[in-house]
């Protein structure tokens, strides 16, 4: 009997598919073995063993994610920039709002808004600070030195052999008698000598204020020395507001002061007449409630820090 011959394993056409699929992606596939893999396709097994097996790769493959159009991300770009800028400008407003109180604070002496108070010093002299002021001392040197922050004082000097001096930013005020007031204004800044002498510095000017004069000043120049009312000019220690021939803008600015709030006088114009009258200053709305009568004007409050006149 002759030997049977062995048995030949049966094709996989499955199994040659992802032989095939795996040749083909090779770097060393040429022309001869696309020949070779057409003609193993011609069996109709071996092409839907193959074409199921393309079928199901495509499947695992991820899609590319589709790039967002152009105008989208230019969009979300001016609303980033828009917000950005938004969120600034409201913390410059808070800080604008804010800062004089924080001045206040952070100084050693200071009133708040609608308070009057009077500190006697170590020396003996004694400082009457008007509503929202602030004033740093130091009392220790052969000069003593004062710092006007905010607001208006009234100083009473007690004579001790040593120089006083008041400073107001860059402005050195000398104080060579015994009583004077300096306020702080909007615009410009204060000095008026009830009692004694004050010599004004500022760079390279220099001015000598004697008693019963006043003399305004910014950081840019030194207006001329001028009389005063000494009798109206302190008034407001006792909760008066005495003016005399003073500009509008200048009275609603020191009445809405003192209920904590900002001036914006929407008519310049009516900003210079002169107005000379008394005021409550304890009373600081009933009386800007009369002024805006008499001048007719139209007040209104704006989230309690501004008050607009028109």
């Amino acid at each position: 009997m002759s030997p049977m011959p062995a048995l030949q394993p049966p094709v996989d056409p499955e199994h040659e598919a992802l032989e095939w699929f795996t040749r083909l992606r090779q770097p060393g596939c040429d022309e001869r073995l696309r020949q070779a893999f057409a003609a193993w396709c011609q069996e109709p097994l071996n092409a839907h063993a193959y074409a199921a097996l393309e079928t199901y790769w495509q499947q695992l493959q991820v899609p590319a994610a589709r790039p967002r159009p152009r105008i989208v991300k230019l969009r979300q770009s001016r609303m980033g920039l828009l917000l950005g800028l938004l969120f600034l400008m409201l913390l410059a407003l808070l800080a604008w709002l804010y800062w004089p109180m924080l001045q206040r604070l952070g100084s050693e002496l200071h009133t708040d808004v609608g308070e009057r108070r009077s500190v006697r010093l170590a020396d003996g002299s004694t400082l009457h600070l008007d509503s929202a002021s602030a004033m740093n001392v130091d009392l220790r040197g052969r000069t003593r030195q004062l710092q006007l922050v905010q607001g208006q004082v009234y100083l009473e000097v007690m004579l001790d052999g040593r120089a006083l001096e008041v400073q107001v930013d860059d402005t050195r005020i000398q104080v060579f008698g015994s009583r004077l007031q300096i306020a702080r204004h909007g615009d410009h800044d204060e000095l008026v000598v009830i009692k004694g002498k004050a010599a004004l510095s500022q760079g390279g000017d220099l001015r000598m204020i004697n008693a019963g004069e006043r003399v305004t000043f910014n950081a840019a120049h030194i207006e001329p020395v001028a009389k005063v009312d000494t009798q109206a000019v302190d008034a407001w220690r006792n909760g008066q507001l005495k003016a005399r021939d003073l500009p509008l803008a200048q009275v609603l600015e020191r009445l809405a002061g003192y209920q904590g709030q900002r001036l914006w006088l929407l008519d310049e114009q009516a900003g210079y007449r002169r107005v000379s009258a008394d005021f409550d200053l304890d009373h600081p709305a009933q009386s800007l409630a009369r002024l805006a009568d008499q001048q007719q004007l139209r007040l209104h409050s704006v989230l309690g820090h501004w008050l607009i006149a028109r």
